[in-house]
């Protein structure tokens, strides 16, 4: 919206629009003259980063295979989308959160199985989000506590320690471990134990 203003001034006397103060690095109040009137308005510089070709065209295939995030059951692929979403190269995530930037490539490898909950938080607050939707099914378990629920499997199916030792076909003592969280299930036998159980997981 322009105002004006009835005002004569020989240093305005050109039809373009010249700056006329300098209120920060982005805004500036702009001023033409007209006659004997002239004009003023707020300009804004807004900056902003483009994706250079390769990365656009990852993030437009990413976006075609992934209409949500509700669509995508690996944490490496939920944080890709999150970053494309909000136009982010992986080094100004790294940056952010305090990492290197080859090890928040690792964390985008659709082969890793176990993140730091201390990192998806730092992540989820960048990009404004509960952390819990970066989880995947693992390392929801995890967050959950993996003890209790290992001794409630346990209860629901009357099994000892030893009796599901037996059934992952692992040392009885990894179980006492697991339930006493001295050391956390790996993930391969974590899908084990959800293969064996289905019906505690559902």
């Amino acid at each position: 919206m322009y105002r004006k203003f009835n005002h004569n001034t020989m240093a305005l006397e050109k039809k373009e629009w010249l700056p006329l103060y300098k209120v920060d690095k982005k805004i500036s109040v702009m001023a033409k003259n007209h006659g004997a009137e002239i004009y003023y308005f707020l300009e804004y510089v807004h900056t902003f980063k483009f994706f250079n070709i390769k990365n656009l065209f990852n993030s437009e295939e990413f976006n075609v295979k992934y209409s949500s995030p509700d669509e995508i059951t690996t944490i490496a692929e939920k944080l890709r989308y999150y970053r494309y979403k909000e136009a982010l190269l992986q080094k100004d995530v790294a940056n952010h959160i305090g990492i290197s930037e080859s090890t928040y490539i690792d964390y985008e490898n659709v082969n890793r199985n176990y993140y730091p909950l201390d990192i998806l938080r730092k992540i989820a607050n960048l990009y404004r989000i509960d952390f819990k939707c970066l989880l995947d099914d693992y390392n929801l378990f995890l967050y959950n506590g993996q003890g209790e629920q290992i001794k409630k499997i346990r209860k629901e199916f009357g099994l000892t320690q030893k009796a599901l030792a037996g059934k992952l076909k692992i040392d009885r003592n990894r179980i006492g471990e697991w339930e006493k969280n001295k050391t956390r299930i790996s993930y391969d036998n974590y899908v084990k134990l959800k293969n064996h159980f289905q019906n505690f997981f559902k």
